[in-house]
């Protein structure tokens, strides 16, 4: 290949770089985006988890203290499914460049060099499959990167790896069905499952689409004698497809071991239903303006792709010189690919056997392409041939379908601008008006001007109604809570947690910021997080405890009390000052991590929904007495009557004497109380969360033995029985558990050793019991010992550890092994030895 004609190849990948970036600066410019103004992107996904995925990824890279465990995830859990689901992108090391309170602004430098990096790789793609080195190649590209579903899920860039590396993957297949040449195919499937494994996963599921549509275009024969010729050929693309995916398992098995512990691995039948995903409304997503963040969550299929797009796919079927074999390929593999996405079985498929929990249709970008394919067969084939008769009517045929398209979503009460409907008219009259009347050069400039106004506008449309955060305030405030978390986040030394419930940058958000994932921010210890990685079982049992648990990927802190703050050793509560230093306030109930306790912890059950039986039989197993730790008010007075909200139609009033010196609390079982409406003595003690019609044990104040005290609440349940317990904690009796267990706690200490985790520390067992309760969530991947001894431990309190001890002096050691690790590592090594010997042997025997 000549130096001019390697010149002329790259121009145009070049070409949709610099478009897209253009755009994207041009966007981010009039939005006021950093780093081109003070606004960022701390709004949903984005600024709940991966702001503080990075800021913890960046530590651990910069301080070299990464560890395949975090006691930063709740109560602790592998890192492994969180680092393959987020973090495994080579663009995030853009982090490095940046200081952690300025990440933010690292965000958006890579979201823009992941949108660029699209536009080349298609691009680059589209000039190999057609074999044409044409401008039209690089606007195509520009759309691709800019496309309906990355305008709609900026704020969740971890998906966009998949588009950069797809049409890398499908020019690796077309050069091992034309060529035999497998290493392209192989290596760029790898890099597609090893940074994102769950789109990795579509993008397998496309490659069968796509190779299938291929296959029927290419048929040279009948499909017998075709099969026959080319099954060498389709057996190497099989194993090489197999030997990529076996060259991966060194991150798929432990990433599969470990979100196999998270609500992932429950499914409901109904997801399996073949029942209708979406209507006319997709029609909407024809156009520019479907979406905008407010229905980020609930949307048809984003496959906008310009106009431009869909008028060259309707030429493609109207104009004479494609075959009609070809059409019918065409026809057959958009609508298996559309069919995937609209009913509820096949796109649960795509989805890794789930239904996602917002955000839908995750993989609208395939079909994105296959339009961007097929409009660049219909261009080579000269939309100028396109009949009169069919110009107007694929004119006025889009202009109905967009029109039909605004009346559903309408109708669907999410209502499209009047304003927005004109526009993408009047774009499709402009667009035909060029692509119908002009000639190839004018066609190709009057195409770029609309076709980047419409992706522009489409980019900037998606983001209206966007909370942007301060970077400015953001800045300050999280230098200054790092400044005063100092004290309390030690990552290598005494393990304990903290309780933190006032930040310093929630003021810098816009959003209503829960501070569910500060631990990884700040890199201290507390039981916060939220992530799809979220261990189920310590979420339910942590939601046993009384603790606030929105859904499957959230758990709060919000909800303890003395009791579950001694089980899951909490060492203090950190009260942070906007103009100085922190306030620490120990626990006078800290008992390190554990201590020596009965067997019959290992044995016993939690209720589901009654916390505070829960906490007491925890209590009586402890140390057993005859009367409760727990004492139910002496109710006087409760009276209902009917509101006017349809939500929580009774207002109860009661009025009740203490029993116990100590804090009283609030349990309500069936979770239909309107936790904002609570005042005790005509004062508001409103949840820091919305705990609104969910199950949260909430502290109502602290009283004395025999005070009066008025409680008001608003709920959907008439009857109190059944439904709400109000009960006060004994002090002086609690005290006396907390004095008795005292004698045997344990207070480790842990350390990273390599890629291993390690706790350990001494105990007392001078109650010659049995077992010690641990505070860390029951793994099988904790190998301890006792004494030297390897010991096999048990599940307590539903997720929490037990180890066996003896009396007298214990030396304990929990040492953390990624489950599986060495043996996918082994695999994932013959895999691609495998690989690298048969293509060897393959060159030899031609």
């Amino acid at each position: 290949m000549s130096i001019n004609r390697i010149s002329r190849f790259w121009r145009a990948p070049l070409l949709a770089s610099g478009l897209t970036l253009l755009v994207l600066v041009t966007v981010f410019s009039y939005q006021q985006i950093t780093p081109f103004g003070d606004h960022n992107f701390l709004i949903s996904d984005m600024g709940t988890q991966y702001l503080s995925f990075f800021t913890s990824y960046r530590h651990a890279l910069i301080y070299h203290n990464f560890q395949f465990y975090s006691f930063s995830q709740s109560l602790g859990g592998s890192l492994v499914p969180t680092v393959a689901y987020y973090l495994m992108s080579p663009f995030n090391l853009i982090v490095l460049g940046f200081s952690a309170a300025d990440l933010p602004i690292a965000i958006t430098i890579i979201l823009m060099s992941k949108i660029t990096a699209i536009g080349f790789t298609m691009t680059y793609w589209l000039q190999r499959h057609f074999h044409t080195t044409q401008i039209m190649t690089a606007l195509l590209g520009t759309a691709f990167a800019l496309c309906g579903f990355v305008a709609m899920n900026y704020f969740d860039l971890m998906w966009l790896d998949a588009l950069i590396w797809l049409p890398l993957i499908i020019d690796g297949l077309d050069r091992l069905l034309n060529d035999g040449q497998a290493g392209r195919f192989f290596w760029w499937l790898w890099v597609s499952i090893v940074t994102d494994f769950y789109l990795g996963y579509m993008t397998i599921l496309f490659i069968g689409y796509y190779l299938i549509y291929q296959l029927f275009e290419t048929k040279q024969t009948n499909w017998r004698d075709d099969l026959r010729q080319r099954w060498p050929r389709l057996r190497e693309i099989i194993l090489t497809g197999l030997l990529s995916v076996v060259s991966a398992l060194f991150i798929l098995i432990p990433t599969a071991l470990g979100l196999m512990q998270t609500a992932k691995s429950s499914h409901a039948w109904q997801i399996f239903l073949p029942v209708p995903q979406f209507g006319t409304d997709i029609f909407s997503q024809l156009a520019l303006g479907a979406n905008t963040y407010q229905n980020r969550l609930t949307h048809a299929p984003t496959i906008f792709s310009t106009t431009a797009v869909i008028l060259l796919v309707g030429a493609f079927f109207t104009l004479p010189s494609i075959k009609r074999t070809t059409k019918v390929h065409t026809a057959w593999f958009l609508g298996a690919l559309l069919l995937s996405m609209g009913i509820e079985l096949f796109n649960t498929i795509w989805h890794l056997f789930q239904q996602p929990e917002g955000f839908p249709f995750r993989n609208a970008f395939f079909f994105s392409f296959a339009l961007i394919m097929i409009a660049m067969q219909a261009w080579q084939a000269g939309p100028q041939h396109v009949t009169p008769a069919w110009r107007w009517r694929l004119t006025l045929g889009l202009s109905g379908l967009l029109l039909i398209g605004w009346v559903t979503n309408w109708l669907l009460q999410f209502k499209i601008p009047v304003t927005t409907l004109m526009l993408s008219l009047v774009s499709v009259a402009l667009t035909a008006l060029v692509l119908w009347t002009t000639k190839r050069w004018w066609q190709t400039s009057g195409l770029a001007v609309i076709m980047l106004s419409e992706l522009g506008g489409n980019f900037s449309l998606s983001m209206a109604n966007t909370s942007f955060g301060s970077q400015a305030m953001y800045q300050q405030a999280y230098s200054s809570e790092y400044t005063q978390m100092t004290a309390v986040n030690d990552p290598d030394g005494q393990l304990y947690r903290v309780d933190n419930t006032n930040t310093l940058i929630n003021r810098a958000y816009q959003e209503k910021y829960n501070n569910y994932n500060d631990p990884m921010l700040f890199n201290f210890h507390d039981i916060n997080y939220y992530s799809s990685t979220l261990n189920e079982k310590t979420r339910v049992m942590l939601d046993q405890l009384g603790l606030y648990s929105r859904n499957a990927r959230r758990i709060s802190s919000e909800g303890l009390t003395p009791v579950s703050s001694m089980l899951l050793g909490i060492k203090y509560d950190v009260l942070l000052n906007r103009h100085g230093d922190a306030t620490t306030i120990p626990n006078h109930h800290y008992l390190g991590m554990g201590f020596a306790v009965p067997s019959e912890v290992t044995q016993l059950q939690l209720s589901a929904t009654r916390a505070l039986a829960n906490q007491e039989k925890i209590l009586q197993l402890l140390r057993p007495q005859a009367t409760p730790y727990f004492h139910d008010v002496a109710l006087t007075t409760a009276t209902s009557r009917r509101t006017q909200s349809s939500d929580y139609s009774y207002h109860h009033r009661l009025i009740f004497k203490t029993t116990a010196t100590g804090p009283l609390y609030f349990d309500d079982y069936l979770g239909l109380s309107q936790y904002s409406s609570i005042t005790v003595n005509g004062q508001s003690v409103t949840p820091t969360v919305n705990a609104d019609d969910s199950r949260l044990l909430w502290h109502l104040g602290n009283f004395k033995r025999g005070a009066t005290v008025r409680v008001t609440f608003n709920s959907a349940h008439r009857q109190l029985s059944g439904q709400v317990r109000l009960a006060s904690l004994q002090m002086s009796q609690f005290n006396q558990v907390y004095r008795y267990l005292k004698t045997s706690q344990f207070v480790p200490k842990y350390h990273a050793r390599g890629w291993q985790t390690i706790v350990s520390g001494t105990m007392q067992n001078q109650q010659a019991r049995h077992w010690l309760y641990v505070a860390i969530p029951y793994d099988q991947a904790w190998h301890a010992t006792v004494n030297g001894e390897t010991v096999k431990t048990k599940a307590a309190l539903g997720n929490l550890t037990a180890v066996p001890i003896k009396p007298g002096h214990n030396q304990i050691k929990l040492q953390y092994h990624v489950p599986a690790l060495l043996f996918s590592t082994i695999l994932s090594i013959i895999g691609t030895l495998s690989f690298v010997i048969w293509r060897l042997l393959s060159r030899r025997r031609h």
